[in-house]
């Protein structure tokens, strides 16, 4: 569900605000809501000029679903730190796209920060949701942020990604999503090509080696072209990734779950 409809602010290089059309606007998502056909919401939206999504401006509409008993994955972008506070009790788990290198911050998001922004709210939302700082209760706070990495965000080309994974060694995220670029009509990187897969297993096995200890799952954001899926999926599997979207697994003793990949458990 997007909170902006189809507008953004940023018209960034990979997406332009393309994948918010198929998006139900927050206007009419209690409608729909109120079916009781759902058990979580992905609460999504453009983000202003700073990079923040306009989440506390639908308070009421978020304490609404969370009310429902309807399990919430806010893609957050970059809130302030009172915002953080104020929303984290009604959020099961955040979404946060991760991304360390400047020039690619600056040139595919247009936006002003740095990768040391990311990392702080990163850390921001881990902080809110850990009560009283306990381990059990920092693994669990943990377990709620959930970092996305794109490979080829910038343009198709792997820039920055190792770097990105090698920030990440202090903090020891719970989970680590895996995206891959889609170049996308009607984009700047309509026309890119797709990341070939030597370079997306690179990262991968980068990645296993430098976070032995965290969850790395492939999201649902990949190019449909060819055997590209059957490709990471089978990747995925290689280097023991706990979850896989939007591939016919071909084991058979496999959990399915039909929500975001962050609820894989």
């Amino acid at each position: 569900m997007s909170v902006t409809g189809e507008e953004c602010a940023l018209h960034c290089n990979h997406c332009n605000g393309h994948y918010l059309q198929h998006m139900v606007p927050v206007a009419a998502a209690r409608r729909v809501l109120e079916s009781g056909e759902y058990r979580s919401i992905l609460l999504s939206g453009g983000s202003d000029s700073h990079g923040c999504l306009p989440l506390m401006e639908h308070l009421a509409f978020i304490e609404w679903v969370h009310e429902q008993g309807i399990r919430i994955n806010a893609h957050v972008g970059l809130q302030s730190d009172a915002d953080v506070r104020a929303l984290s009790p009604y959020f099961d788990k955040v979404s946060l796209d991760y991304v360390w290198d400047d020039g690619t911050i600056h040139d595919v998001y247009h936006l002003q920060r740095s990768g040391a922004d990311y990392l702080h709210a990163a850390q921001g939302w881990v902080d809110a949701f850990s009560a009283a700082g306990s381990s059990e209760e920092l693994t669990s706070a943990k377990q709620r942020v959930n970092l996305h990495l794109t490979i080829g965000l910038k343009g198709g080309v792997v820039v920055g990604e190792y770097a990105a994974i090698d920030s990440l060694i202090a903090f020891q995220p719970a989970s680590l999503v895996f995206l891959v670029l889609i170049p996308t009509e009607g984009t700047v990187y309509g026309n890119v090509p797709v990341v070939p897969i030597d370079a997306v297993e690179s990262v991968f096995a980068y990645a296993r080696l430098k976070l032995p200890a965290t969850d790395l799952v492939l999201g649902c954001m990949y190019p449909r072209v060819d055997s590209y899926g059957e490709q990471l999926e089978h990747l995925s599997r290689q280097y023991q990734f706990r979850g896989v979207v939007g591939v016919k697994p071909s084991a058979e003793d496999v959990e399915q779950v039909e929500e975001c990949c962050v609820f894989y458990k």
